[in-house]
């Protein structure tokens, strides 16, 4: 089929032609027909490309899509068709950590230096604690998650060394808590799980995972090597990922390839969840220790888990309490698609939907919740509410991210992803600085659960300072004075103010005098003002994938972002030196002023110089 289709006028014929298969008979029960139905008109309400979903229950193994493989020429996405899976990844790689510890060749709490001595963690708290193998199955290593340059590069080949992953900044393994008390996700960990692998087997983890893995369990459609739709290593079954719009996204290359590089079918991962709900053997042989099988999704010594909060990570997944039943699930975003894979080892039920669509604006819950639903859960009993024997109006008050998940952008997160608390009747309302609120209501001495789940979705804490923290588990907030968030917005305030104030003065220089503007304060700080449209057309012709590497677009936006503080800095100078100053000419200083006290607080965020190669 040649031509393009819109989506919504292909999606119509998708939709057409899964009625008259349905009219017709098919092999697919009602109900199966009926989700399929469901899910069509979701991924049509969304903008969604498609979707491949698996439904494990104790006596079937359920397979099905929806809508396209390729937006672009009408390919339909079939229920064999093969996918990625992203961060789901982990879950697969964290299993096959899981079975070399079981064979005894990997010590889970052992350091990492002891197998990777060349590995060098910037820990403060070494001497107490280093950060071993279980740190980074968990996300408690206390290393960051990604820089830019780690995510976004044209440069990564599927061949490129993992360690290279870890040469290019000093600091990119500065750990900042202490190890195994907290969360935060981190990308970069799993990459050096991988990294363990091959140091331990000396073979590529790729292929040492899909002979000693993959292959045992049956998944003979998967592999953790690299797959695309086109180029020397595509794939025929591969469907295509697509970006909102249904623009098809072809697959890159990443560096980070343990932590997301995975390609499945929904029967494969079928077979997967239904080994992770077993007791770990494999044709009546050990394959998994039981420990390692019980341990999934539990968090291993955090401060949240110590203070009775389930919610939290461990061995590959999270503990998920959603749709009204509380599982183990991991869910994955990787360029052109999104996943979600659960396993309810209670029930000897699980689900697995990739969806070929990375969408900004789409509610992918509305797809999952349908999925769940299909299983029929038991809903999981909520515990009596009590209210906590602490004074909760110690935790009232304002909250930013610590740490960080990445470091590089922690003075954004200080601007928009503050939270504020409220003790108001009984209830701690929690507002983010979007606006959106949560309540949570007291269910234990220091737990709260949150309108929309069953069991305690957030515990109060205090760190060895005594400062309150409020935690989710996932992510640990730090009570902060709100002088620090609004003084932080106020100066970005100021900074633009002072850069408007000089582009407006600055063109009304240039119309009055010309070249001669530019001696003027107004137009050498026009100067600076205009040097950040130099990197403009450079970033409007490289792809967005290089955003990380050092390009003509990257190096002139670093210049711009020296050239236009210290343009400012020269014109608070020319106003300096300027005899019987007018009103206007001190406004030109006070412009400066505010445009240099913002640079400076940019620069102690590492801001300044910008340099995302870094």
């Amino acid at each position: 089929m040649t031509g393009f289709f819109t989506q919504k006028a292909a999606r119509g014929i998708g939709l057409a032609l899964s009625v008259l298969a349905a009219t017709l008979g098919s092999a697919s029960s009602t109900g199966a027909a009926s989700l399929e139905r469901d899910i069509e008109a979701i991924l049509d309400r969304e903008g969604l490309t498609g979707a491949v979903w698996a439904l494990v229950e104790p006596d079937s193994v359920t397979t099905a899509s929806a809508g396209f493989a390729n937006m672009a020429d009408g390919t339909p996405l079939a229920p064999g068709s093969r996918v990625h899976i992203g961060s789901v990844t982990k879950t697969l790689l964290a299993t096959g950590v899981l079975r070399l510890a079981s064979e005894g060749q990997i010590d889970l709490d052992a350091p990492v230096a002891r197998y990777m001595p060349n590995i060098r963690f910037d820990n403060p708290w070494a001497a107490e604690t280093k950060v071993t193998v279980r740190h980074l199955l968990d996300h408690t290593s206390g290393i960051e998650d990604a820089r830019l340059w780690q995510m976004f590069s044209l440069e990564v080949t599927p061949d490129t060394p993992l360690f290279s992953a870890f040469e290019r900044s000093p600091n990119v393994l500065r750990v900042r808590f202490r190890p195994g008390t907290q969360l935060s996700y981190s990308n970069a960990g799993y990459a050096l799980l991988g990294l363990l692998i091959e140091t331990i087997t000396g073979e590529r983890y790729e292929t040492y995972l899909d002979d000693h893995l993959l292959r045992p369990l049956g998944m003979k459609n998967s592999t953790f090597g690299y797959t695309e739709q086109n180029g020397g290593l595509s794939d025929i079954a591969l469907a295509w990922g697509h970006y909102d719009g249904g623009k098809p996204a072809a697959a890159q290359p990443i560096m980070f390839r343990p932590a997301g590089q995975f390609t499945t079918t929904a029967a494969d991962m079928a077979t997967f969840a239904t080994f992770l709900m077993s007791d770990g053997t494999l044709e009546g042989e050990p394959f998994i220790a039981p420990e390692y099988m019980k341990a999934r999704g539990i968090p291993h010594a955090t401060n949240a888990r110590w203070a009775g909060l389930v919610a939290g990570y461990g061995l590959g997944m999270n503990t998920y309490d959603r749709f009204g039943a509380l599982g183990n699930c991991h869910s994955g975003n990787v360029l052109g698609y999104r996943a979600l894979f659960c396993i309810y080892p209670a029930e000897n039920k699980a689900f697995f939907v990739s969806v070929n669509t990375d969408s900004e604006t789409a509610d992918y819950n509305r797809l999952f919740a349908r999925v769940a639903e299909e299983l029929d859960l038991k809903p999981t009993a909520a515990p009596e509410s009590d209210l906590p024997a602490i004074d909760v109006k110690d935790w009232e008050g304002m909250y930013t991210l610590a740490p960080s998940r990445f470091h590089a952008f922690r003075y954004f997160d200080i601007l928009t992803g503050f939270i504020e608390t409220e003790w108001h009747n009984g209830t701690l309302i929690l507002t983010t600085a979007h606006g959106k609120t949560r309540t949570l209501r007291p269910v234990g001495e220091y737990l709260l659960s949150a309108d929309d789940r069953t069991l305690a979705s957030h515990v109060l804490l205090r760190d060895d300072e005594g400062k309150e923290l409020i935690s989710d588990g996932f992510r640990t907030y730090k009570k902060t004075s709100p002088a620090i968030v609004y003084g932080l917005r106020a100066s970005l305030a100021l900074a633009g103010a002072g850069l408007l104030w000089f582009l407006a003065w600055g063109i009304y220089a240039l119309y009055r005098h010309g070249k001669g503007a530019f001696k003027r304060p107004e137009g050498m700080a026009l100067m600076g003002i205009l040097s950040l449209a130099l990197p403009v057309p450079f970033y409007l012709t490289q792809s967005f994938m290089a955003l990380g590497d050092m390009t003509a677009a990257s190096i002139s936006l670093c210049i711009a972002s020296v050239f236009l503080p210290l343009s400012a800095l020269v014109a608070h100078t020319k106003v300096v030196q300027t005899k019987g100053r007018s009103k206007i000419e001190n406004g030109h200083g006070f412009a400066a002023i505010a445009t240099v006290q913002a640079a400076l607080i940019l620069w102690y965020f590492d801001l300044i110089p910008l340099m995302l190669w870094r």
